[in-house]
């Protein structure tokens, strides 16, 4: 008996990628082995968090590094420590910051959810005065020199690839805030070169230890040791609700000894093999396109960019996404862009065989076997946003049927 059968779970085919909302990564045996080991032990945190401390520094070759519940906990607690230092009286003042040095800047181009909640949530959950800079498409060098002042306790840089390219780069917004002395926190929950951010100098950066480290949900906070201090010091205070268990920690422990010790020439070659034979048996079709391709900052993985015409097809890309959400396995895809008539198929978490029964849902959509309730190419609903869908989600898990 399966998982899903034991506790009647419908089966999802993750092409997703290792999104919080699927449950993040498929932990591997030998870090479940860790987990189950230290669940049956009592520990001293603290010298757990340090031996966590010494693998962080390996992976990042920041000067220090602690264990957190997960990336949005992490963006807290890393404002928390910005705003209080190790001063343990100021720490327990948390939200209530009664000192003149508690701004915290971010560009206003990169307003985006820590997950689903936004940014600017977890930034003044912790009673810090939210400054947005620039405009949604620009952001000046002199929006964020004459923002910068006294008053400022850190700025925040969110790292990804779907910003307009008229925001400061990484490396400008560190340098202009490296002139005035201000700590840089940067938000990295879907990097994959874990060196980068201490190289240019970043103070506190924030990576996922659930997504490509692919262990149970946690994050990393590594940087500055003064500051790396003062986050695990926020325990004490704010961070306490957000605490990490030793399952975590050790998590962390060993998804670094295994990310560092991976064969990535064997991973892409067996992911490229599954994209392949997906490309295959869904680029027959007329208006469809499909492109195999490599991230390297952003993902490890190897992704299938398929294009629908519509025009040309008679079904929306959105719709043929949301038909395969609904069935039974569920397929679950990288969505962000299916309104603009792409669907992205990551192949980090999916199991040899499961690409062909997309495959087989594409066939059937495609050809016209399977019809879509209420669809036809003379009635086509509006489409929702990724936003509305999870929403819809969340507002029908008790009682409604998210899949309806």
């Amino acid at each position: 008996m399966t998982i899903q059968e034991k506790y009647n779970l419908r089966k999802v085919i993750n092409a997703r990628g290792p999104a919080t909302i699927l449950g993040a990564s498929k932990v591997s045996d030998a870090v479940r082995q860790d987990i189950y080991d230290i669940l049956g032990e009592s520990v001293e945190t603290w010298e757990l968090q340090r031996r966590a401390n010494e693998a962080i520094v390996k992976l990042t070759g920041a000067e220090a590094g602690c264990v957190v519940g997960c990336c949005s906990a992490g963006m807290a607690i890393a404002t928390a420590a910005c705003l209080t230092g190790d001063n343990i009286s100021r720490i327990k003042a948390l939200p209530d910051v009664t000192w003149d040095k508690k701004k915290v800047l971010i560009q206003k181009g990169q307003v985006t959810g820590a997950g689903d909640c936004p940014v600017y949530q977890v930034i003044k959950i912790c009673g810090a005065q939210y400054i947005e800079i620039g405009e949604a498409l620009d952001c000046a060098t002199y929006h964020l020199r004459d923002a910068l002042d006294k008053d400022t306790a850190a700025a925040f840089f969110i790292m990804g690839d779907v910003f307009a390219p008229n925001l400061l780069p990484l490396d400008v917004f560190v340098s202009i805030c490296k002139e005035k002395d201000i700590p840089v926190i940067v938000d990295a929950a879907y990097l994959t070169d874990f060196r980068m951010l201490a190289k240019i100098g970043v103070d506190l950066a924030i990576y996922s230890g659930q997504k490509w480290l692919g262990g149970c949900t946690s994050g990393i906070v590594a940087g500055r040791k003064d500051l790396v201090h003062a986050c695990y010091l926020q325990e004490l205070g704010i961070g306490r609700p957000m605490k990490v268990g030793k399952e975590g920690m050790i998590s962390i422990i060993s998804t670094i000894n295994q990310w560092l010790n991976r064969d990535s020439k064997a991973i892409i070659y067996a992911q490229t093999k599954l994209a392949t034979n997906l490309k295959k048996c869904i680029e027959k079709f007329d208006g469809v396109t499909c492109k195999i391709e490599q991230q390297h900052l952003y993902s490890p993985s190897v992704r299938l960019d398929v294009d629908i015409d519509r025009t040309i097809t008679k079904i929306p890309a959105w719709v043929i996404n949301d038909e395969i959400g609904k069935l039974d396995p569920v397929v679950k895809t990288d969505d962000y862009y299916v309104n603009n008539g792409r669907i992205i198929f990551d192949f980090t978490l999916i199991s040899p065989g499961e690409e062909m029964i997309i495959a087989e849902y594409f066939e059937q959509l495609l050809s016209g076997q399977r019809a879509v309730e209420g669809y036809s190419s003379e009635n086509i609903p509006i489409p929702e946003t990724r936003q509305d869908v999870i929403h819809n989600i969340f507002e029908q898990w008790l009682d409604g049927n998210p899949r309806e």
